[in-house]
């Protein structure tokens, strides 16, 4: 148990590992509030928020369209990070659904 409390940590290097071994997991001994992921649709353009279960807590497009995105390449990296993880999944999720309806139109 990890116990109450929290820190603000962005490194997510190992959370891919179970258990995580990223930064907020191993150093600071504590939960994370959420992570975003980015999902791995044709132009990672969307992302999803999940909480330390990886159980999706919001799903979203910056609100400032194409220009507020950061380049393309830190959001597959961010995703190669958490691919495999339980903080991937409700990425994969909607990349899969988001597939799908593309092959249905």
């Amino acid at each position: 148990e990890l116990g109450p409390g929290g820190s603000w940590s962005t490194c997510a290097m190992g959370c891919n590992k179970d258990p995580p071994s990223d930064v907020a997991h191993v150093q600071f001994r504590s939960r994370i509030a959420f992570k975003l992921v980015w999902v791995p649709n044709k132009d990672y353009d969307t992302f999803v928020l999940v909480d330390d279960e990886g159980i999706l807590l919001a799903k979203g497009k910056p609100s400032d369209g194409p220009a507020g995105l950061p380049a393309l390449r830190e959001r597959q990296m961010n995703y190669q990070i958490m691919m495999g993880s339980k903080y991937a999944v409700a990425a994969d999720r909607i990349a899969r659904l988001e597939s799908d309806q593309i092959k249905i139109a």
